[in-house]
């Protein structure tokens, strides 16, 4: 079987040490193509370099998290010392950089809003949230979508926005917003942390096939509780989606590798 990971965090400093056979199981286990993504400017940059020495399978998403991207203004109030150590950038200038790299990205994102880490910022997330789909729209990337405790707005931004090329990443929003976004023709990765919660199980029941795909988010989300993620477990995200579906593992790896191709343009 052909499969892939439309999402994971190859830069983490989990896999420092051991990278390069964390990338040889994947190989194994019929991985074809990892999606990295960065989150700041310093990671776009890991993650860029990770993209040219294993360029073979590994693929880049250029990110602007929502925390990072206002984490002056956060610090500026005196708030969240644990985000202290969160990078400060200038969003315009990141946004450039990637515009300038636009040719050695698959995506933009992970980006979007997050209102669990930090509350009163929702506005100055939003603003920075529509650069970045301009952004998207005018080099043609597809956005992934990062949208905790905020899945509501984030979809309200992007349809008012009209945007066409979305993949809504570790998607926790209730069953009337998955039907939203699969109406807008939206796509949904999902983690191997499927085969421990109960939400994504429902998600894949909602979702047709067509508008699946398996990620990991390594090293986080793992199936196992405690464990350190990574790009070989994706072959449990098809087998649990294979099993809710009623259908083969074949046929389910070979559905959502077409999906990320056609998307990301692999």
């Amino acid at each position: 079987m052909d499969l892939v990971d439309v999402h994971s965090h190859l830069d983490d400093n989990r896999f420092k040490e051991d990278l390069d056979e964390v990338i040889e199981r994947a190989r194994k286990a019929g991985v074809k193509f990892i999606i990295t993504s960065g989150v700041n400017p310093s990671t776009n940059r890991r993650s860029l370099e990770i993209m040219e020495r294993y360029s073979d399978v590994v693929k880049v998403s250029f990110g602007v998290y929502p925390i990072d991207a206002i984490i002056e203004k956060i610090k500026d109030a005196g708030e969240e010392s644990d985000l202290r150590y969160v990078e400060e950038f200038n969003v315009d200038d990141e946004l450039r950089w990637i515009e300038e790299n636009k040719d050695k990205c698959v995506a933009i994102g992970e980006c979007g809003l997050d209102y669990k880490v930090v509350e009163g910022y929702n506005e100055e997330q939003k603003k920075v949230f529509a650069k970045v789909i301009e952004l998207s729209k005018k080099i043609d990337k597809p956005l992934v979508i990062h949208s905790r405790k905020a899945e509501l707005d984030a979809i309200d931004i992007m349809e008012e926005m009209n945007c066409k090329k979305v993949l809504m990443h570790c998607f926790n929003g209730k069953k009337s917003l998955i039907k939203r976004c699969v109406d807008l023709g939206w796509s949904f990765s999902v983690p191997p942390v499927i085969v421990r919660l109960e939400h994504f199980k429902m998600l894949v029941k909602i979702v047709p096939l067509e508008q699946l795909m398996t990620e990991t988010d390594a090293p986080y989300l793992s199936p196992v509780a405690g464990e350190k993620n990574e790009s070989a477990n994706v072959s449990v995200t098809i087998k649990e989606i294979a099993q809710i579906k009623e259908m083969s593992e074949e046929e389910v790896a070979k559905q959502i590798f077409e999906n990320a191709k056609e998307m990301f343009g692999l």
